[in-house]
């Protein structure tokens, strides 16, 4: 859970699954919402400013779909970065086996990425 206050400002990526192709996999889609709390601390302009940083930050998912060319430029100035700051991006987004989904309860769903821990790491 994240801790959220009334100053926080955010994108908030949430992911669609659609339905099962032959090879197990899902397609899907994801939902991009921008988000401001009340801010009293911050006057009109600057919450535009920010307002429109979050905005220009969700339209990133388009304009690297429209433009593959400027995506790999953003991938590897990504990357770049992750490791800059000392994460293992590579380690972190290689995934041995595809996940599967394990239940469905109402609007939870539970993926099975054939873990050890079993979802108490």
């Amino acid at each position: 859970m994240i801790d959220i206050n009334e100053n926080d400002f955010g994108v908030m990526l949430r992911p669609v699954l659609g339905e099962e192709n032959d090879d197990d996999t899902y397609l899907g889609n994801v939902e991009v919402a921008v988000f401001s709390n009340l801010m009293p601390d911050v006057d009109d302009e600057l919450h535009a400013q920010y307002m429109f940083l979050a905005y220009k930050m969700a339209a990133m998912l388009s304009f690297c779909a429209d433009n593959p060319e400027f995506d790999r430029m953003l991938d590897d100035y990504t990357s770049t970065m992750v490791e800059q700051f000392g994460n293992d991006y590579e380690e972190s987004t290689t995934v041995k086996s595809k996940a599967k989904v394990a239940s469905k309860v109402g609007n939870v769903i539970t993926l099975d990425f054939n873990t050890v821990c079993e979802g108490e790491g």
